[in-house]
Parts: C-alpha cells; sequence; structure tokens
C-alpha cells in the first residue's frame, strides 16, 4: 500500500472574498443613502423666491412656520403660544448662534414677525431669513 501524503492548498477562496466584499458594499450604499434620505425629510416647506441669495447656511437652529398656523422648532410641533418655551428648550439642549426661519410665502408677516421677536428675546441675534432662489 501506498503511503499517500495529504497536502494543504495555500490558495485563498476569491469567490468567498469577493461575496463578502460586494455584501459589505451594499450595505454601505443603502446606510449612506437612507442617512441622506432623513436628513431633509419631515416638513414640506412652500418658501418665497428671493432675486439674488448667497448660499451661505451654515449649522443652526432651523423655526418653520406652516400657513395652517402650525410652528415646528426643528421637527418638534408647538402652538404660537407655546413657542417661547419650546425656542427655549431647543437653546438649552446645545449651544447654537444662529436661527434660520422658513416660513411659506403666503404666511401673514405679522406672525414671522412675532416668531422674529420671540428668537430676539431669548438672546438670538444672528436670524436669517430662507428663500429659495429665482
Amino acid at each position: 500500500m501506498k503511503n499517500r501524503r495529504l497536502g494543504f492548498m495555500a490558495e485563498m477562496n476569491m469567490t468567498s472574498l469577493a461575496d463578502v466584499s460586494f455584501t459589505l458594499m451594499i450595505i454601505f450604499l443603502i446606510a449612506g443613502v437612507s442617512t441622506a434620505i432623513s436628513r431633509r425629510q419631515g416638513i414640506e416647506m412652500d418658501l418665497p423666491r428671493a432675486s439674488t441669495l448667497d448660499p451661505q447656511r451654515k449649522e443652526g437652529l432651523t423655526v418653520r412656520i406652516k400657513t395652517d398656523g402650525r410652528i415646528f422648532v426643528e421637527r418638534q410641533l408647538t402652538t404660537r403660544q407655546g413657542f417661547s418655551k419650546a425656542f427655549a428648550d431647543w437653546l438649552s439642549r446645545e449651544d447654537y448662534d444662529r436661527v434660520y426661519i422658513e416660513a411659506d410665502k403666503t404666511v401673514d408677516y405679522g406672525i414671522v414677525m412675532g416668531i422674529l421677536g420671540d428668537i430676539r428675546e431669548q438672546g438670538m441675534t444672528n436670524i436669517g431669513l430662507v428663500a429659495l432662489p429665482k
């Protein structure tokens, strides 16, 4: 009887490596796309248009005013009466240095000015009004 020696194969199985790499690539693509979509998801706004805009939006607290009277501080719904408290709560959570107001183009000017006054009473002076380019 012959004595047979079993030899080890010293090669990598490329099929498994390709499968794992492809699976990881798909997972990261899905995670990246879903993160990008979720950043501006939520409140639909019909912003006014302006002829001269300098796109200089930086990180800050966003206040949204809808035509039907709903007011959002970030994504938290509040009322006109409860706005000051909700705004103060958000300011206490993080150190914001600027505020952006997004209002539908048909919102009453008095409501926007009232919100603007409430924001200034909280000590915020760096306030931006958001519009779309013409």
